[in-house]
């Protein structure tokens, strides 16, 4: 199959859309708990690392798909997310992270998709370069749900002063 196999530029478009979509949630989530009322400044600095990892992987798919001849279009999800004022309970906290868990789990197939693409396609160089980065977002992707296990486990208030 020829390098610019369509199935890849396909997957990677995919993941590229998903990583965009992912990226701008957690930049919002990040600002309005830096900044909104309740000002949860330390788990504003994990949405600004959640979103600081996937405005790079975003940049390395637009990158690669380029290099291939692709075209990219930015096509953005659902870019929701909880204000502080939505955080009000041990339950709304967990939610959180079990959404960002859920984001993190859905760009792990993304992520796994582009390398089956390129390994059917003989793409060695796509797979080389992608190696590995569903196994990065699977690992992110246990830490939020641990995170949302450890609100219910220590309580809010405990959580928040680890945390906060």
């Amino acid at each position: 199959m020829p390098k610019t196999s369509p199935s890849v530029l396909a997957a990677l478009q995919t993941a590229h859309d998903a990583e965009a979509t992912a990226a701008e949630k957690w930049h919002k989530q990040e600002g309005e708990l830096k900044a909104g009322p309740g000002k949860f400044k330390g788990l504003g600095k994990f949405f600004d690392k959640r979103h600081r990892e996937s405005y790079s992987r975003q940049h390395d798919l637009r990158r690669h798909m380029q290099k291939l001849g692709g075209v990219v279009k930015t096509n953005l999800g659902d870019t929701s997310y909880m204000t502080s004022r939505d955080l009000k309970s041990p339950d709304d906290f967990q939610k959180l992270f079990n959404d960002t868990a859920n984001t993190l789990s859905g760009l792990h197939d993304r992520h796994a998709a582009v390398y089956e693409a390129a390994e059917k396609a003989g793409d060695r160089e796509t797979c080389e370069k992608f190696l590995g980065v569903h196994h990065e977002l699977a690992c992110q992707e246990r830490k939020a749900r641990r995170k949302a296990k450890l609100v219910g486990d220590l309580g809010l208030g405990e959580f928040l002063a680890k945390h906060v």
